[in-house]
């Protein structure tokens, strides 16, 4: 297991310096974050990691080195933090298979600025923040911050305001357009311009998606247009009417049976009232017969009510059906006039595949909505353009301002770099900022940055990563770094093996480059060379142990004697000589 003394706490803030971080991270929340006197990162705890049994790890503050021979573990620690970063793991990363890996981190986050983040994911805030990583036997992962479980891009969110590694593989980084255009920002103080401009290029693109969409739609209605406004004119034209159909048909019906319609109310007129036998007549006679028994029989009077109500209602029986016989005739035209409506009616239906007049009205209506959707398509295709246009006039504005700065920091950043180049070495090193206008807006606006880099005589400079070795891409990175830090006053940066390949002055400049990087933030360096070694204010040393089982890397806090020895080791390698160790001893004075 990794085991630290508690003799002497080392204290680093980590950023990240990917190009990612230079995406999404605000530099006005990383401005807020500089010159702190709390402890960012309070408490380490790893448990069953790689080769990781258990360690306990609280930093405190100082530009620390880490040191130790290759393969001894140094990137571990780094991997495990990486797991609370959100980075990727399966059982792969499980010293013991049975059991599971948990990565805790403790941060002091008093003076960031995070309490509305905190909010914004619905997690408890407080000054002590702990973020926690399990990975199960089964590769199951889960992450917690503050007890509360978190998805994986919440959690490299909040881990992109903590922590990030610098290393060899982020100085390819340096190779990307957007990497250098950010860098070139930073430089320049371009933060709240840069911001109003993605602003408006943001609203800019969303207009054009649905302008584009829109312009897509009128198209699609232009073709079908006609033959809406043509049904709406076939709807139109029928007069349609709720409930006007079961209407028609049943006046129908009355007018084709109006011959049998008439001779049957005549009949029934004829059986109930004029008739010689007719019912009202023989109703009559007993409604007389059952009053001459009023004064026999005690229910007779009731008989008698009951006959003359139903001789009422007979009469009204008998008017009603010889009112309409009388109101009933054969009309031929008004048949034909019916038929034609109905016909008419009928067609529309089997058209357009409805059961009811209703149905038709309500095509009617989404016809008619729809036609005056394509008016309104039209008129906001005019406000969308109109729109656009204003927004670009205004991102050209703020464009050509960020051109302007760009091109004003882009020499004096020039300047600088050449001068930082020739300290490390690279003596006839050129620097060239190379901007040209993009023919359309970017999200940072019409500038196509590239930084250009010689380090030969009468070379022509040209792209980084095809002109520049892996040792001249470093100390590009670092110098940009340095120059950033006390523009910016970035946060800390952890350098993971930046110096390799380089030695003798070279190194030292590097080494002093680092320190003095320190007086403005905190630096962390994994180094292989004695020259960074012996320049940290606090060394640890990363070593692996051997059971007969297995194998453990620890990491302990050198004290003075235990750093002589590993910077002398440096030095002559694995013989320590006596000249190695006055080296060793002369490098830790110097600092």
């Amino acid at each position: 297991m990794l085991y630290v003394p508690s003799v002497k706490k080392i204290s680093f803030r980590l950023i990240i310096f990917s190009a990612r971080a230079w995406k999404s991270c605000d530099f006005h929340l990383l401005l807020q974050f500089t010159n702190r006197t709390d402890e960012m990162i309070e408490h380490i705890h790893i448990h069953n990691y790689a080769l990781i049994e258990l360690t306990e790890i609280a930093p405190a503050t100082g530009f620390s080195v880490i040191t130790g021979e290759t393969g001894a573990g140094k990137s571990i620690l780094l991997g495990a933090i990486g797991l609370t970063l959100g980075q990727r793991a399966d059982t792969s990363v499980l010293m013991d298979k049975t059991k599971k890996c948990v990565v805790e981190v403790v941060y002091n986050i008093k003076d960031y600025a995070l309490q509305k983040w905190f909010e914004e994911k619905n997690v408890d805030y407080g000054n002590s923040v702990v973020v926690r990583r399990e990975v199960s036997p089964d590769g199951k992962s889960r992450a917690f911050i503050n007890d509360t479980p978190v998805n994986s891009k919440d959690l490299k969110e909040f881990g992109e305001f903590m922590i990030d590694v610098h290393s060899q593989h982020q100085s390819l980084l340096l190779a990307r357009p957007e990497y250098q255009i950010e860098l070139l920002d930073a430089f320049a103080g371009n933060r709240e311009l840069l911001a109003a401009y993605k602003e408006k290029y943001t609203v800019r693109k969303k207009k054009e998606v649905e302008l584009s969409i829109l312009r897509e739609q009128s198209l699609t209605m232009e073709k079908e247009k006609d033959y809406l406004n043509f049904q709406l004119s076939q709807l139109e034209a029928a007069t349609l009417k709720e409930g006007e159909k079961e209407s028609l048909e049943e006046e129908l019906s009355t007018l084709s049976n109006a011959e049998l319609i008439k001779t049957c109310f005549h009949q029934l007129t004829d059986s109930i009232r004029d008739a010689d036998t007719a019912v009202i007549n023989t109703l009559k006679t007993s409604k007389s017969a059952v009053s001459a028994l009023k004064n026999v029989v005690k229910d007779a009077s009731e008989y008698e009510a009951r006959l003359e109500s139903v001789l009422i209602e007979l009469k009204d029986i008998a008017m009603e059906a010889e009112r309409k016989a009388e109101f009933i005739e054969y009309n031929p035209g008004r048949i034909e006039e019916l038929n034609t409506k109905l016909n008419a009616i009928y067609e529309l239906l089997y058209k357009y595949k409805v059961e009811t007049v209703g149905e038709l009205l309500t095509l009617k209506a989404e016809i008619s909505s729809k036609l005056d959707g394509f008016l309104n398509s039209s008129e906001r295709i005019e406000v969308l353009q109109a729109e656009v246009e204003g927004l670009e006039k205004q991102m050209q504005e703020l464009a050509d301002s960020l051109h302007a700065m760009r091109e004003k920091a882009g020499g004096e950043l020039c300047e600088k770099m050449k001068g930082l180049l020739v300290e490390l070495g690279i003596q006839h090193a050129d620097f060239v900022v190379f901007s040209t206008e993009t023919e359309d807006f970017t999200p940072d606006g019409r500038d196509d940055v590239k930084f250009l880099f010689a380090a030969n005589k009468n070379q022509q400079p040209g792209e980084i990563s095809k002109f520049a070795s892996g040792g001249e891409i470093s100390r590009v990175m670092l110098s940009l770094k340095y120059i950033l830090s006390k523009s910016k006053k970035l946060p800390v940066i952890i350098f993971d093996e930046i110096d390799t390949g380089l030695s003798g002055e070279t190194a030292y400049r590097m080494a002093s480059i680092m320190r003095e990087m320190s007086e403005r933030m905190q630096v962390i360096s994994i180094s292989h060379l004695p020259q960074i070694a012996s320049s940290g204010d606090a060394h640890f040393k990363v070593y692996k142990e051997d059971s007969d089982s297995q194998t453990i890397s620890r990491i302990k806090e050198l004290n003075s004697e235990e750093r002589v020895q590993e910077i002398a080791g440096m030095i002559s390698g694995a013989e320590i000589t006596s000249s190695a160790i006055e080296t060793a001893r002369a490098l830790l004075r110097s600092n």
